[in-house]
């Protein structure tokens, strides 16, 4: 199949999609709206939950988001670049990045669409429970980054303060690091998280004051997003070779630009989630067959520019090629349908509905703590990348990173840090089950201590020093650190 006929077929879906299922435009919409809704109920769907309450399908597409980055980095660090096949699976988890910002216009628009926003207070709460955990992972990363360069692994941090020149030039790293989010290879989203924050008061005043006309708005943002993707994957405009802006063309995978798309389409979904999602629940089977389509036609597109263009794989697979957006837009929707399917079937208080409201917790810090977790592991993965199926490799890594990981997410949510470095508050230790809490430490110990001493992973010292950390604090938690929050709650006088 030709490649310009299956880019053409794709743009062709996705623009369908746009126009049916994000319908906008005062009583037009509104009348629309009540049809879908009708049509929708008449097929036995259930009404869309009660706006402010929590939506359970949001949960479906946040944890199959999140365990597709892990999974997606794991395919990165266990094979090579050269890989026609490992850079194929990556084009297709490269949604990952676009259905971030998607949820996170959804979810901020969801949340505030018909009540008042008060700027300074949004700002203030939302970069407490994201701005903190950047910080603190940013300066984390810096230090980490010193410790792996070059052995004897500690001595590097206290040997690059030893002169005020050296400690000059590593705060100038820090500050690089902090203004650009490049700490670690996956801080960006937390970087442009943070625009997103910033323009969204502005953003949310202007999708109310252009309501009905928000179709032409996604129009409008899909063609420059397509447009920015070309020039960032072929050759930058002139004007971009000189000054600021040259550093601003340097560092866009770094801001919120080429994500605004997705960022506008969460938003937009939001602004009119009763419509949208009966339209969902009315074409869910559709959608996910649609959806796998456009993954096969998207990947015989990657396969042309490979075999026929002479492309380089990682070349082909880069997340920014304008090819892929359609792609990325049916999987967001196929997983958002499923969601739906989830919602309307789950059941209150089994085992998966405890499941992906714990994992719904502890996404966000299991996404900052991971790339560590794969950082300790990649002396492993390297004794075997040579020599055991390389399939085999990355799913033995990615089933290892998800337990190691979920593990330390699980330490830190239990104890002081976790603020800072989860964007959650520390579970009250009245709420912490002590052989639960127990438990994880001890399992962390044991399991850390045969991985590092028979197996002979270095990882396992990290499992042991942090299910260590994890009983000590259980230890001083209940007793000499107990208090309102704590173990014993504040006596309530009469």
């Amino acid at each position: 199949m030709p490649t310009a006929t299956v880019q053409r077929a794709c743009d062709q879906v996705l623009l369908w999609c746009i126009e049916d299922c994000l319908i906008s435009g005062g009583p037009d919409d509104e009348r629309t709206r009540r049809r879908a809704d009708g049509r929708a109920r008449g097929r036995g769907a259930p009404k869309p939950k009660k706006q402010g309450g929590h939506l359970y399908e949001l949960d479906v597409v946040r944890i199959v988001t999140f365990a597709g980055v892990i999974f997606d980095h794991c395919v990165s660090g266990t094979t090579f670049p050269f890989s026609v096949a490992s850079n194929a699976i990556q084009t297709m988890f490269h949604y990952t990045r676009n259905a971030f910002f998607a949820l996170t216009g959804f979810v901020l628009v969801y949340q505030y669409r018909d009540r008042k926003l008060n700027a300074v207070d949004f700002w203030r709460r939302r970069y407490k429970a994201v701005g903190l955990p950047f910080v603190a992972w940013t300066v984390f990363y810096w230090l980490y980054h010193m410790y792996v360069m070059w052995p004897p692994a500690f001595s590097n941090i206290p040997r690059t303060f030893e002169t005020w020149e050296g400690t000059v030039a590593a705060l100038k790293v820090l500050a690089y690091d902090l203004l650009t989010g490049d700490a670690w290879y996956h801080l960006y989203f937390v970087f442009v998280t943070m625009q997103v924050y910033l323009i969204f008061p502005f953003l949310l005043k202007f999708l109310r004051w252009t309501w009905g006309y928000h179709r032409y708005l996604l129009a409008g943002s899909l063609v420059f997003h397509l447009v920015l993707l070309h020039y960032m994957t072929t050759l930058r405009p002139e004007i971009f070779n000189y000054g600021l802006l040259a550093k601003l063309w340097n560092h866009l995978p770094a801001t919120v630009f080429p994500y605004q798309f997705f960022t506008l389409l969460g938003c937009v979904a939001a602004m009119h989630l009763e419509g949208m999602r009966a339209w969902v629940v009315r074409f869910r089977g559709r959608i996910i067959v649609l959806a796998l389509g456009v993954i096969a036609a998207t990947l015989i597109t990657y396969g042309h520019k490979v075999s026929m263009e002479g492309m380089f794989p990682t070349d082909a697979a880069n997340v920014f090629r304008p090819y892929a957006a359609a792609m990325f837009v049916m999987i967001i929707m196929a997983l958002y349908a499923a969601g739906t399917y989830w919602s309307d079937h789950r059941t209150a208080g089994s085992f998966w509905d405890k499941f992906l409201s714990t994992a719904s917790d502890r996404s966000f810090g299991i996404f900052l703590v991971h790339a560590f977790a794969l950082q300790e592991l990649a002396p492993t993965i390297h004794r075997f990348r040579f020599d055991v199926y390389a399939p085999i490799v990355t799913v033995v890594t990615f089933v290892v990173t998800v337990f190691f990981t979920a593990a330390i997410t699980e330490v830190l949510r239990r104890t002081p840090v976790s603020l800072w470095t989860t964007g959650r508050k520390m579970i009250p230790m009245a709420k912490q089950s002590l052989r639960v809490s127990v438990g994880i430490g001890v399992a962390m110990i044991v399991i850390g201590a045969a991985f590092y001493w028979i197996v002979d992973v270095p990882a396992g010292a990290v499992s042991i020093f942090l299910g260590a950390v994890l009983l000590v604090w259980q230890a001083l938690g209940r007793t000499v650190f107990a208090g309102p929050a704590g173990a014993r709650p504040a006596q309530i006088k009469a």
